[in-house]
């Protein structure tokens, strides 16, 4: 009920005391003690009342993430693996793990399940095409949106900064059995998808999975990593410092996504195998890594120019497309959250997304 009434009651309740007779032309009486009493209580409740609503409105802006007003104003960090304490990976681990155990109302499975099989539903649309970048920006924020929601993680993304690893990316931090992914598949047992073998190390370890690529094919998390001169040929040769400046020197939108996609992109699910080498690969969690990763690099890319490059898009509109791509064209996900038009991701500042990325 809206205070006003309240107040209102209160001042026709105590007005009636106040109003005693006096003789006509007799002199006012001073107000009583009491009465006195009363107005400087009512002055001070009237002082509490204004602070406390100068407090809760201060709190008030300091909650607000600014989303709706489409201002970031305070912006999660996203951190690089390496730069998360033990306590912070292992809630990560938790949270991703917590996926599996949650049913799917979109496909067959949980809703660990669910992001391989839209992926591979829908996402295939967008590789060597312009919604490369902002199909998959749009798909890790909802990843990570719904280990918040569904899993009540706390933190944010964490990304893996493959480059600091490209002489030898299977020895990198991401692989460690305790605060870490697991390693590779058990070379000891028979290989099972995508010329890997089954994961029996660390939190994922017996991770059963319900798809790989277009077929239903229940299986246990595979990886099968290269190495000696093919891990070097793909790893090193495509990661290392001369290959990235070539892909970030590149002025174009639409020939810095085919780079970017065609060269360190495809270095990691090549190397690691196993599930990651179809369009379900994020049957394996450290997809969401990889890509964030690859999200950073558009970021700092547009970084470059952000005059000229938070809005740069062009190229065709999906894979094997004579059409123009537009900004106003649709993200599609398939049933797992609303379609966007791809300018609401063009930025990571805006109403939607509100981050950034620690070097």
């Amino acid at each position: 009920m809206p205070s006003s009434e309240y107040e209102r009651e209160d001042d026709q309740t105590s007005a009636e005391p106040l109003l005693e007779k006096t003789e006509p032309g007799a002199p006012a009486p001073a107000p009583s003690p009491s009465l006195r009493k009363r107005f400087v209580a009512a002055a001070i409740a009237a002082v509490v009342l204004i602070l406390v609503s100068l407090v809760l409105w201060a709190l008030h802006g300091k909650i607000e993430t600014s989303h709706s007003d489409g201002v970031c104003r305070q912006p999660a960090v996203r951190r690089e693996w390496r730069a998360l304490g033990s306590l912070e990976r292992l809630e990560y681990l938790r949270a991703v793990k917590c996926l599996s155990s949650i049913p799917s109302a979109v496909c067959n499975g949980t809703l660990h399940d669910e992001f391989a099989y839209i992926h591979r539903k829908i996402g295939d649309y967008s590789h060597e095409a312009a919604p490369f970048l902002p199909w998959h920006r749009y798909f890790i924020h909802i990843y990570e949106e719904t280990l918040k929601q569904r899993c009540q993680y706390e933190g944010t993304l964490p990304y893996w900064d493959w480059t600091r690893d490209c002489e030898n990316l299977t020895q990198a931090p991401v692989w460690d059995a305790t605060e870490g992914f697991g390693g590779n598949g058990n070379v000891d047992l028979p290989t099972t998808v995508g010329d890997g073998r089954c994961v029996q190390d660390g939190p994922f370890a017996g991770l059963q999975v319900q798809y790989f690529n277009e077929d239903w094919n229940p299986h246990c998390l595979s990886r099968g990593f290269l190495t000696g001169e093919l891990q070097d040929h793909f790893g090193a040769q495509r990661l290392n410092s001369s290959a990235m400046a070539a892909v970030l020197d590149e002025p174009s939108y639409y020939e810095f996504v085919l780079k970017l996609e065609d060269g360190p992109h495809s270095a990691i699910p090549i190397t690691v195998r196993g599930d990651f080498t179809r369009f379900t690969a994020p049957n394996d969690p450290i997809f969401f890594l990889h890509h964030g990763q690859i999200d950073r690099l558009w970021w700092k890319w547009q970084s470059q120019d952000l005059e000229a490059r938070t809005l740069a898009y062009d190229g065709p509109s999906r894979h094997n497309s004579s059409i123009a791509a537009q900004l106003t064209d649709p993200i599609e996900m398939a049933g797992l959250a609303p379609s966007i038009p791809v300018s609401s991701v063009m930025a990571i500042n805006n109403g939607l997304l509100c981050y950034m990325y620690q070097d």
